[in-house]
């Protein structure tokens, strides 16, 4: 069997029209709650109006006026997750640092809340996207894989067949997972209408009966979703500094890996189980954010532990351009290969159990570097969507509103 990972982050959702950029959700508090009185539409709103609130409130209200100040400007603020782990550092060189945490993460229930409710009001205000047909599901799922250059294509052939002919072919068992860091159902309304796929590069490898990569309809959210509950956080409990002592639930709330594993619904181990058994991991619009290394890393870890494995990263670049290598350009790409590195290097001096590794960062990135490839999207192509290299789509002029998000 042959399996295809796929991780979806914010990227997607943004690349389908959704407003879902920290900076977007910034700019719609500041219109909710930077009057003097709060629109009635969103009367009932105002218990949320809380100091951290406030303070990205604030933050846009600075950047409007170009004034740079501490903590709260909204450049600061663009990684919420990552300015959350910073806000706790600083918050435990001051007296009484735990209390101060505590009152922090009680906040942050609000800015989840928030963040719910706004991202439901724009899913149902977004201009309505066609249904996707199972062509252009199958062409958009296979774009990763066709834009490889040949060298890399054939390395991708070549780990395949080496597998295959060690396991054997089980037709109609090769499968693409999804993992959806998001908290939208978007990824499911493109996946609704196609169960299955044909990647034409493969079709030497497979017969025509082998040939159907089945679309799981399973799909993992690390980070919850609308029917769940959606999560901001920092990443492990090694993110915390010694000195702050939270209770259990606390912990579990502010920390992405425990809330995920107190669900005890195995979501962490089930997407553990989807990088590891995969032949091909495929991220689409992962920011590839520190509060995600836990799963970054394990990319990383199942590349070390199967050699025929291999790991394409798209990318979010706006200066890219497909005929043009660059300096710059090759840059960007060791940048991505890098912070996947570190990711791992960030777990594992983490997991106290874990054996010290004797290979540098280097060594390793040396090792892994021709199954770490790294693609570009620049999102444009002359402003039509339907004509877009990932993840094509239409719109036509009617509103929605998702029974999902209701």
């Amino acid at each position: 069997m042959v399996k295809i990972a796929y991780l979806i982050g914010n990227g997607f959702d943004i690349h389908l029209g959704l407003p879902s950029r920290y900076t977007d959700f910034y700019n719609w508090l500041e219109t909710v709650f930077g009057q003097d009185e709060i629109n009635k539409e969103y009367k009932t709103l105002e218990k949320r109006k809380n100091p951290l609130v406030q303070e990205l409130v604030n933050a846009v209200k600075i950047k409007s006026i170009g004034e740079e100040k501490p903590l709260t400007n909204a450049k600061k603020w663009s990684d919420f997750e990552e300015t959350l782990k910073d806000r706790i550092f600083e918050l435990s060189q001051n007296e009484n640092p735990t209390e101060q945490v505590v009152n922090l993460v009680h906040n942050l229930q609000d800015i989840n809340a928030l963040m719910t409710f706004y991202l439901k009001k724009e899913l149902t205000e977004i201009e309505k996207i066609d249904k996707f047909t199972p062509n252009v599901v199958e062409k958009s799922l296979s774009k990763p894989i066709n834009q490889l250059k040949p060298q890399q294509l054939d390395l991708l052939k070549s780990l395949i067949k080496d597998k295959l002919s060690t396991t054997g072919f089980v037709p109609s068992q090769h499968v693409i997972e999804f993992v959806n860091f998001n908290y939208t159902p978007l990824l499911e309304m493109y996946l609704s209408e196609v169960n299955s796929i044909n990647i034409s590069e493969f079709d030497e490898i497979f017969t025509p009966s082998q040939r159907p990569l089945r679309i799981k309809n399973e799909i993992e959210y690390p980070n919850g979703n609308f029917d769940d509950t959606p999560e901001l956080g920092i990443g492990t409990r090694d993110d915390l500094p010694q000195n702050i002592h939270l209770s259990k639930i606390l912990t579990n709330y502010l920390v992405k890996e425990a809330f995920a594993r107190n669900r005890m619904d195995k979501r962490v181990t089930n997407i553990f189980d989807t990088i590891d058994s995969s032949d091909i991991v495929i991220s689409y619009g992962l920011s590839l954010g520190k509060s995600d290394d836990l799963y970054l890393s394990r990319i990383i870890s199942s590349l070390i532990a199967n050699p025929k494995k291999i790991v394409i990263i798209v990318v979010y670049n706006p200066n890219f351009n497909p005929s043009a290598i660059t300096i710059e350009s090759m840059e960007f790409e060791l940048g991505i290969k890098e912070r996947l590195i570190d990711s791992h290097y960030h777990i594992k001096h983490s997991d106290q159990s874990a054996e010290t590794d004797e290979q540098s960062p280097a060594d390793l990135l040396n090792e892994l570097d021709d199954r770490i490839i790294v693609l570009s999207d620049n999102g444009k192509n002359n402003g039509d969507s339907s004509s877009f290299m990932y993840f094509p789509y239409l719109k036509n002029k009617e509103s929605t509103a998702n029974p999902k998000t209701a």
